[in-house]
């Protein structure tokens, strides 16, 4: 009885471990530098190297940079895959030097993106056309 909590905290720990590891089955990784700040699921994130796991049954995306420990968490729709072996994260310029993340393209998988910023910054990103494609390599 003694020993029960620690049991059952592992227990816990063992099928956590069992999802993280079931989950990563399904999911597309690759790392993008991504030299701007953009806006990804309505947060902005700073100009850097950034990982980005795609889930290809729910089509959410996870993207994180490591240096600052900051993450998003993206709710895509289905779109097209590219029809080669590269994955391409598109951007639109929102305003100045700041883009959205519009969509994620790579072989065999597509997500497109509502962009989420402040309001004044999607007035503007709907009236510009100007867009940034950022080639990522896979992890």
């Amino acid at each position: 009885m003694k020993n029960l909590p620690k049991i059952v905290a592992l227990a816990f720990f063992a099928v956590a471990l069992t999802g993280a590891a079931l989950a990563q089955d399904n999911a597309h990784m690759v790392r993008a530098n991504i030299p701007f700040s953009f806006y990804a699921g309505g947060q902005l994130m700073p100009a850097g190297e950034y990982t980005i796991s795609v889930n290809r049954e729910d089509h959410s995306v996870v993207i994180g940079q490591k240096a600052t420990e900051s993450s998003s968490i993206l709710l895509g729709s289905p779109d097209d895959g590219s029809r080669d072996y590269r994955t391409v994260l598109t951007f639109k310029l929102a305003s100045g030097e700041v883009y959205a993340l519009r969509e994620l393209q790579g072989p065999d998988l597509g997500v497109s993106f509502n962009a989420k910023a402040p309001s004044s910054t999607m007035r503007a990103q709907n009236q510009k056309k100007h867009t940034v494609q950022v080639i990522a390599e896979a992890r």
